[in-house]
């Protein structure tokens, strides 16, 4: 594991986690980046830094060098600008499928607390003129126990205040802000990976000094009205009337640019669906291109025309001449049902 990284920042726990907060933080990173289950390229790099950090965490000994050294390095100022660096910070970016395949635009939302411009960060406000108690209405008096009044503490009953406390902060001297940033998606991201955005995590209160730590956005996919991802192979479930399905032919299929028509082949449909090379998710460095798998699903009419009966019955008639070939388990059905017919029923 790299000297200067933080194993908690890795694991995305604090400082003060348990042991089974660890184990259990460790076990999520494990399953989502382990390269059996990942087929991203950064998996692997991705899962070793995780497993480092664990046992990193795990060991109190060598957890104790590592902070230790990181006081000493701070010290003596070879970390001083480490020292000046902000935490980093994770927030997670949800994408479409289409968003993630082809790439996008998105603004992202950082929360963060700034000091309050009314009052400059000190909680209270100074008036030009006098303006009316707020806690006893300009009178001076307040209502106690037992139905009585009492002088006003926060006015000292005079009714009126030069200085009253910020309504925009509460007091605190600070607020709540949203920064927003505009950020490019690149092509091809999966669920798990990350953009970084150098010196762009939000600061603590009164951090400003501070330089911004980095801000990681956490690629995650919403759920598709049409697709599965698994890996990066597409599978969609198609509804195909029966007697397409039966004979085969054109039909019109989803795809994550739109549509497109393929020629289906006749039934049965071969194990595992109907696979089109080249229409999955976008390869990207060592990862290939992924399949788009068709899983055709039947769809029986369900009213029949007299013309469509006439049509269907004449159908009924061949495959009765060669059931043996065309439908051998129907065979074997008429088969028993003639043997009980034919023979003593015991």
């Amino acid at each position: 594991m790299i000297d200067c990284e933080d194993p908690f920042f890795v694991l995305g726990v604090a400082r003060e986690a348990s042991r089974d907060e660890i184990k259990g933080a460790y076990r999520r990173l494990a399953m989502r980046w382990h390269p059996d289950r990942n087929p991203s390229p950064a998996a692997a790099v991705e899962f070793k830094r995780v497993h480092a950090a664990y046992e990193l965490l795990l060991d109190d000994e060598r957890l104790a060098v590592w902070q230790q050294a990181r006081r000493d390095a701070a010290a003596d100022g070879a970390g001083d600008r480490a020292a000046t660096i902000g935490e980093d910070h994770i927030q997670d970016l949800p994408l479409t499928l289409e968003q993630a395949a082809a790439g996008c635009r998105r603004t992202v939302e950082l929360p963060q607390r700034v000091r309050c411009s009314t009052c400059s960060g000190s909680g209270r406000v100074q008036h030009s003129h006098s303006v009316p108690c707020p806690a006893c209405s300009g009178c001076g008096r307040v209502v106690r126990a037992g139905s009585r009044t009492g002088r006003c503490d926060n006015c000292g009953g005079r009714g009126y205040l030069r200085e009253t406390v910020c309504t925009d902060c509460a007091g605190s001297g600070w607020r709540n802000e949203a920064r927003t940033l505009e950020v490019t998606v690149p092509a091809a991201l999966l669920a798990g990976e990350r953009l970084r955005l150098a010196r762009q995590a939000p600061l603590p209160a009164g951090n400003e000094s501070r330089i911004a730590g980095d801000l990681y956005l956490e690629i995650s996919l919403l759920r598709h009205e049409l697709f599965d991802l698994a890996g990066p192979d597409l599978h969609c479930r198609v509804p195909v009337s029966i007697f397409r399905l039966l004979s085969g032919g054109r039909i019109e299929i989803p795809t994550l640019s739109g549509t497109t028509w393929i020629d289906l082949p006749p039934w049965p449909v071969a194990a595992g669906g109907h696979r089109l090379p080249g229409l999955g998710f976008p390869g990207k460095g060592v990862r290939a291109v992924g399949d788009l798998v068709l899983h055709p699903e039947a769809i029986h009419p369900q009213v029949a025309a007299r013309e469509d009966c006439q049509l269907l019955e004449l159908l009924e008639w061949r495959l009765a001449g060669d059931l043996e070939r065309r439908a051998p388990l129907l065979a074997d059905w008429q088969e028993r049902l003639r043997a009980r017919r034919d023979g003593p029923v015991a």
